[in-house]
């Protein structure tokens, strides 16, 4: 029954009003992007560099047909392909992704594969199809979703009334013979259409991949999600508990493989999640008791209780985040971190010249409430503000002109491919005349800034900044929490006057 529950809640994911989310190709491309990570013969991670200045890669020439089908709609284009062609050629089919690994802790790496270009383009598509219908089926935004995951965390370790799960290499798990029982056949179609069925491992050639899909692929993370969302819902189902989570007893979440639900089907679901080939992680999961993890947070009796967790401090700015961590910690616990504290603001010869306001991000300097500015940093005349020095992330850029294309040192050279540049101008990838592209160390820059308020009642959200923000319509905080919003800000200047206060007694001393 739970087996039939879960391909009955497949198929209703898969078929809207009686009509399947997709059925053709163009659909993939319409919704298509490149992602920021690698892909195969690529000479870099933005737009320009994927799809108008390098060679195309892909695992089936059906891709690459269906491509060209889509674009020759689009004049533009159609002559930025041309002059790609003229360069590097018609696409090259290749075997299928390639093995790479990535540290996951101190202990253990975590397989990922680098997928071929246009598989990238077309999976990003169908993902963005599935992560459409997760919001109008389920009611789960991505890009919401763990923010509303550590809630019910935090609501289930009070009321002991919902179990999180934490599964063990899920998306390694999902397999390909699993997803031919399970899903709808023009689903699995469209699935099996952008997917890369062989992998190139370093030192054993091609391998048969019997998962569906692997780290790296564009509709692995919407995919799982809406997997386990099925599952979640058939054990609601068959307990006849329905699937509404406005109530108490059918709250219910998941992200990618961080599922949560309702204690009274936490066994069936773990049972379903067997019967699938799924393992859980028992380390990580908790059905009873105070405690409860999801997404990143930790909470024990409602009281999230996560560490700070510090890779190094080698760097200034590596130096300001585990100041800013430690303080929002003993903000949030009460526990005072004097020595520590003291220990790592003796890295700076004077660190009255490193402060900046609470909105900055915390690596650009640290972070003071107005109370201790006023002692410390310097007025701004005239304005009744503040100087301050804020450390600022510069990117490495390629800059373009009307008839070529600067490319820094560490660089691969680039084509120019004005058609291209203008379909990434539009895209906005590219701004100023300048392309931004990634860099394996990040190199600062200190800009000296003014404000004519430190901030207002001690919150970020309520900074001159995010007030006009806010008033525009520019953003919406609520989509896009951060940890530090959920702060009591006037304790954490009580905090913050306090850990200085010890620092001036300990340095006169």
């Amino acid at each position: 029954m739970l087996l039939n529950g879960f391909k009955q809640a497949v198929e209703s994911f898969w078929f809207k009003n009686g009509y399947a989310l997709t059925d053709d190709p163009r659909d993939c491309f319409s919704a298509a992007r490149v992602g920021p990570g690698s892909n195969v013969l690529a000479t870099g991670g933005s737009l320009y560099h994927k799809l108008f200045s390098s060679e195309l890669s892909c695992s089936n020439k059906s891709l690459y047909n269906w491509y060209k089908h889509c674009i020759s709609r689009l004049p533009e284009w159609s002559n930025a392909e041309l002059i790609r062609i003229e360069n590097y050629g018609s696409a090259r089919v290749v075997r299928g992704s390639k093995l790479s690994f990535v540290p996951k802790n101190d202990k253990i790496s975590r397989c990922i594969c680098v997928e071929p270009t246009l598989n990238t383009w077309f999976q990003l598509g169908l993902g963005h199809i599935l992560e459409q219908r997760l919001k109008s089926r389920f009611q789960i935004d991505l890009s919401k979703q763990q923010f509303i995951n550590r809630n019910l965390a935090r609501l289930g370790s009070i009321t002991d009334g919902l179990s999180t799960i934490d599964l063990s290499s899920a998306s390694d798990s999902i397999s390909y013979k699993m997803c031919q029982w399970a899903l709808p056949a023009d689903m699995l179609r469209q699935l099996e259409f952008a997917r890369t069925p062989v992998v190139e491992v370093p030192g054993l050639g091609a391998v048969q991949l019997n998962m569906v899909s692997t780290m790296g692929n564009g509709y692995t993370f919407p995919l799982q999600t809406m997997l386990f969302s099925c599952a979640v819902v058939a054990c609601l189902h068959f307990r006849g508990i329905p699937e509404r989570r406005n109530r108490s007893d059918s709250l219910w979440g998941v992200y990618g493989d961080d599922i949560i639900c309702p204690s009274s089907v936490t066994s069936d679901v773990i049972h379903l999640l067997a019967l699938l080939g799924f393992r859980v992680n028992d380390d990580k999961s908790f059905v009873k008791g105070p405690f409860r993890e999801s997404c990143g947070s930790d909470f024990y009796n409602g009281t999230d209780i996560r560490g700070v967790y510090l890779k190094a401090v080698s760097s200034p700015q590596e130096a300001f985040v585990a100041i800013n961590s430690l303080t929002q910690f003993s903000t949030k616990t009460g526990i005072f971190l004097g020595r520590l504290l003291r220990l790592l603001l003796s890295l700076f010869r004077d660190w009255k010249k490193h402060v900046v306001p609470p909105w900055e991000n915390a690596d650009s300097g640290i972070r003071i409430p107005y109370r201790v500015a006023r002692r410390v940093a310097s007025r701004a005349p005239f304005t009744g503000g503040f100087w301050y020095f804020a450390h600022r992330v510069t990117p490495m850029v390629v800059r373009f002109s009307e008839t070529d294309i600067v490319v820094p040192r560490r660089c691969k050279p680039l084509i120019y491919n004005p058609s291209g540049l203008l379909l990434s101008f539009c895209n906005g990838v590219i701004r100023g005349g300048v392309l931004a592209v990634r860099s394996d160390s990040r190199r600062y820059t200190r800009k000296r800034l003014a404000t004519t308020m430190w901030h207002e009642i001690g919150c970020p959200g309520n900074s001159t900044k995010d007030r006009i923000e806010r008033l525009l319509g520019i953003r919406q905080r609520e989509a896009h929490r951060s940890d530090t919003d959920e702060l009591d800000w006037g304790r954490w200047e009580t905090t913050v006057e306090d850990h200085l206060a010890d620092l001036e007694i300990h340095s006169g001393r």
